[in-house]
Parts: C-alpha cells; sequence; structure tokens
C-alpha cells in the first residue's frame, strides 16, 4: 500500500514546486514589506554623491583593480615630475656684485669650510634618497622657493656627506663647537691669462662636475650665472687647475687646495 502511496505523493510534490516557481515569476521580484524601503536599498543619486564624500560608488570587479579607493586615492602609483621654470638660454645676464656676495655669503654659512659638502638647510625625516633626487635631481621648485641641482653624479647615500638637521626635539640646542681652525677662503674668480682671455676655474672640479649647478640654468646661484649657458662644454675655454685636480706624485687627494690652519 505504502509502495503504492509513495509515487503520488511525490508526484504532489513536485507539482507544487513547479506551481510556486511560476507564481514567483509571475509575480516579479518580492519587496519588502512593513519596513521603510530606503533603508533596506540604498539609492544613491550624483547630487547625494557629491554631497556626502564618504559615499563611495560601487563598481564591478572587474574594475575594482584599477578603481582608486580610500583615503589614498589621490596618491599616485607612478612617480610624477615636479614642475621646473621655463629657462631661456638666450637671455641677457646682467651681473650682479652685490648679488654674488650675498649669495657667497649663504653659500659659506651652510659648510663648515670652504669645499665641505654642504649641510641639508630643512628637516629630512622619515624620508629616503629618493626624496631627494626628486628635488634635487633637475632642481624643483616648491611654494616659491628652488631646489639647488647635484653637481655630482648620483650617489646611493646623500647624508653620508651632507649632514642633515637634528631631530625636531633638539632643534633649539646650542650645538656649536669652539674651535680654532679657519679654512681657506672661497675664490672669488679665475685668473686670465690676458685681457679677455676666458678665466681658469679657480677650484677643484672633483664632485662639481655640474657647472650649470651653480654658474647656469634657472638654478645657478645669483651673480654666478654664466653669461653663455648655451655654450655645453665648459672646459673647452675654461681651464681646470692642475695644482687642484691632477694628481701628484703623494698620496694628497685633489679634493681642496693644501689647508693652513690659521690661529684666531
Amino acid at each position: 500500500m505504502i509502495g503504492r502511496l509513495a509515487p503520488i505523493f511525490f508526484a504532489g510534490v513536485i507539482a507544487l514546486a513547479v506551481i510556486g516557481f511560476l507564481v514567483g515569476v509571475m509575480d516579479g521580484v518580492p519587496q519588502p514589506g512593513g519596513l521603510d524601503e530606503t533603508s533596506m536599498v540604498a539609492k544613491f543619486d550624483q547630487k547625494t554623491v557629491d554631497a556626502n564624500p564618504k559615499l563611495i560608488p560601487a563598481v564591478s570587479y572587474s574594475e575594482v583593480s584599477g578603481s582608486a579607493m580610500g583615503p589614498t586615492k589621490a596618491w599616485q602609483s607612478t612617480p610624477q615630475s615636479l614642475p621646473s621654470s621655463q629657462y631661456d638660454l638666450y637671455t641677457k645676464i646682467k651681473l650682479s656684485p652685490a648679488e654674488k656676495e650675498a649669495s657667497g655669503q649663504l653659500r659659506a654659512s651652510r659648510r663648515a669650510f670652504n669645499g665641505a659638502p654642504p649641510i641639508i638647510p630643512h628637516p629630512v625625516e622619515n624620508t629616503n634618497d629618493a626624496a631627494c633626487y626628486a628635488c634635487h635631481g633637475n632642481g624643483g621648485r616648491i611654494d616659491g622657493k628652488k631646489a639647488s641641482v647635484m653637481s655630482h653624479p648620483f650617489l646611493g647615500n646623500c647624508v653620508q656627506c651632507h649632514g642633515a638637521m637634528a631631530p625636531a626635539p633638539f632643534q633649539n640646542l646650542d650645538a656649536d663647537v669652539d674651535t680654532s681652525f679657519v679654512g681657506l677662503p672661497a675664490p672669488k674668480q679665475g685668473q686670465r691669462a690676458f685681457q679677455g682671455a676666458p678665466p681658469t676655474i679657480p677650484h677643484s672640479r672633483w664632485m662639481r662636475e655640474n657647472c650649470s649647478a651653480c654658474h647656469g640654468g634657472p638654478n645657478g646661484w645669483k651673480g654666478m650665472e654664466s653669461t653663455h649657458p648655451w655654450r655645453t662644454n665648459c672646459t673647452q675655454c675654461h681651464a681646470p687647475s692642475a695644482e687642484l685636480d691632477q694628481m701628484p706624485a703623494s698620496d694628497w687627494v685633489p679634493m681642496l687646495p693644501p689647508l693652513d690652519v690659521v690661529s684666531k
């Protein structure tokens, strides 16, 4: 008896399932009942999104990897070039002795002695050499200030030679050291073989291979600019110093003239 009723029972179950499926399809998508619809389904137009910056429009899964989201969405995955000023190579340069003197004093204030690598006149905490090259590689301009251009090729550790400022808690401490050492003064100009001849280079070219870092381009020192920056081979006319740039028989390194200690 049970064996005869089982097929009839399962047939009825299947029939009810089919009828329920058809009724559900014809009735459409179920809607929430008894609740506020806006609390169940978020419907945002562009005006609502613009008024609330925390709302992020949904994107498809295929677009997620290429969509900028979160608080760092403005960051760029590739390095951006800092703006540099336009420079006309053929603009007439008018040299000013007063500007040259002021540039020399500022330049000397950042060095322990003439020829020493300059200190870093700004904080460099929580940064690395890539940040140094971003500004000083080609001379960036930020907030009205210009970054000096490196006068030497790429080196991998800037603070190995250039002393950084003290960390924020120690910047007000007096770190002056009493010393009687007095270095040689910075040269004012090179010598000329005769009137009208190009002057010699009055300093060593070691670590100063890029002449335009100080003497040309939009980032040169005021009063020290070249009047002919379009000529790219400086040593073709301006002879380097044989005393400062050539290795003698001794172990002396040709980076500076012989330093004499002068007592105060």
